[in-house]
């Protein structure tokens, strides 16, 4: 290795620290043999003459990237350690794993340098006090965070080509699956079809959010798995506000592709820490959008009228929409002095009142700011609403309440469908067990068999253990062998 007259005693009674970093988790997992030359460098470093016990290798940034050093567990031991002056070299692979930002690669360098530390990479010895050393590894961060640059342009430029061509995959929602052919089509389980059609036939009877998480209580909602064990199964689960609020604003459900819709901004807080985040684009940004891409569960301009809905449904800037309780005019009604919305009380009793509160609780109430029995108001808001009252609307009054029904009828319609799978699974269970005992004569005739998995030797356990009959068998194994056996092939 070139340069090694630079190593003195002085550097050798530090420590010698190995810094280790792969920038993904699959890199760590397929490119073992990166990782395997990494941590050889600890026996580099014992060839250049430090001990054993002074070699430190620090692998904690494996799987992360080197793009900020303030995200990186294992840079900041490493920082802290030269500040300390504990370290004598830093031995990397390519100084590129050290860091990918010029300004943390800069920092390191400087800190080095006040410190007396060595750098070592492939290419040889690096001395900080040496100002041709330090302009190298200079010119060497500064490549390695171009390269950095270049290679995510180019992986970006790729995935841009092919999602404006429809064809980049991405994890669908649930109610979609890709087919053999690769294309995104309605997911064949009539019950997950039914289940996200009645999503938005639940939000255009209520006109919220809650009003269709309230329309499935005690009835479940399809989830489908990606990562981890459960990766392309399908879970049911509780319908929750967060997940009809994903339902109903995926334009994939429009048959809209979309490619483009969130974006990370990065943050810096006043201690210095950089902080992620992923923000929502407004539509007209949306990079790449195309429509009638595939089925759809409603149109584009249903989708649209969705989004009205919900920002009007925003309490902070939007329409208010209609509460629980039995008051009439809640969230609606305004106080006639101060003209500040009016709050809803419900006493003990079960009577409500619309109190003026706001202004109180802030000190800007007028004398004449009160709270007045829900009743009377809305006796009066009734009464007018009824003189108003025509042959039309009441039809549009009866109309609602067929959809009433009609809701009543797709709720039936999905508990008969998960019977139906519960039967269908059940059935399916006990053809594999029945098939699993015609394999095995022995088991029907009450008898141990060799074929059957008995080994030779074994005690006789039929007298006096019921789980050596076959009806003990059923009883010991209720639930479980239709779990574990498969039917023979």
């Amino acid at each position: 290795m070139n340069g090694q007259s630079k190593i003195t005693a002085s550097h050798r009674s530090r420590q010698a620290v190995v810094y280790l970093r792969q920038s993904t988790y699959v890199q760590v997992r397929d490119n073992t043999e990166s990782t395997a030359r990494q941590y050889a460098l600890a026996d580099e470093a014992v060839r250049l003459g430090w001990d054993r016990e002074d070699v430190v290798v620090i692998d904690a940034d494996l799987g992360v990237s080197g793009k900020f050093g303030a995200e990186r567990e294992g840079f900041r031991e490493l920082v802290a350690k030269v500040c300390l002056g504990e370290v004598g070299a830093i031995f990397g692979l390519e100084v590129s794993r050290l860091a990918r930002s010029s300004a943390d690669f800069a920092r390191l360098l400087e800190l080095a340098r006040l410190t007396e530390a060595l750098l070592v990479d492939g290419d040889g010895i690096y001395d900080l006090a040496d100002i041709n050393d330090r302009l190298l590894l200079g010119l060497k961060g500064s490549m390695s965070e171009a390269e950095l640059h270049i290679l995510a342009s180019r992986l970006q430029g790729a995935k841009r080509a092919a999602a404006e061509r429809g064809e980049l995959h991405f994890p669908l929602p649930v109610g979609y699956v890709y087919d053999d052919e690769g294309e995104c089509v309605l997911d064949p389980d009539v019950e997950v079809q039914t289940a996200i059609r009645d999503v938005f036939a639940a939000f255009a009877e209520g006109g919220s959010a809650y009003a269709v998480v309230a329309a499935f209580v005690g009835r479940r909602f399809p989830l489908r798995a990606y990562g981890g064990v459960w990766a392309g199964q399908l879970r049911w689960g509780k319908l929750t506000h967060a997940r009809v609020l994903g339902v109903l604003s995926n334009p994939c459900y429009a048959g809209t592709y979309v490619y483009g819709r969130f974006s990370t901004r990065r943050t810096v807080e006043p201690d210095g820490t950089v902080r992620t985040g992923v923000r929502l684009l407004p539509r007209d940004q949306w990079p790449v959008v195309l429509h009638d891409h595939h089925e759809g569960y409603i149109t584009w301009q249903d989708f649209l009228d969705i989004e009205a809905r919900l920002k009007a449904n925003c309490t902070h800037d939007g329409a208010r929409p209609a509460r629980e309780g039995l008051a009439l005019c809640q969230g609606i009604i305004g106080c006639g002095s101060c003209g500040r919305p009016m709050t809803t009380r419900y006493h003990r009793s079960g009577q409500a009142a619309y109190e003026c509160s706001g202004s109180k609780a802030d000190h800007q109430g007028t004398p004449t700011c009160r709270s007045i029995r829900a009743d009377v108001v809305d006796d009066a808001v009734a009464a007018r609403l009824l003189a108003q009252l025509t042959p039309g609307q009441i039809t549009v009054a009866l109309a609602a309440a067929d959809e009433v029904t009609t809701r009543h009828t797709r709720s039936h319609r999905a508990a008969e469908l998960a019977v139906e799978r519960a039967r269908y699974e059940a059935d399916r269970a006990e053809r594999a067990f029945t098939g699993f005992l015609r394999g095995c004569p022995g088991l029907q005739a009450g008898e141990e068999s060799d074929s059957c998995g008995a080994g030779q030797g074994q005690p006789d356990r039929r007298q006096g253990d019921p789980a050596s009959t076959p009806h003990g068998r059923d009883a010991a194994h209720n639930g479980q062998e239709l779990s574990t056996v498969s039917p023979p092939r």
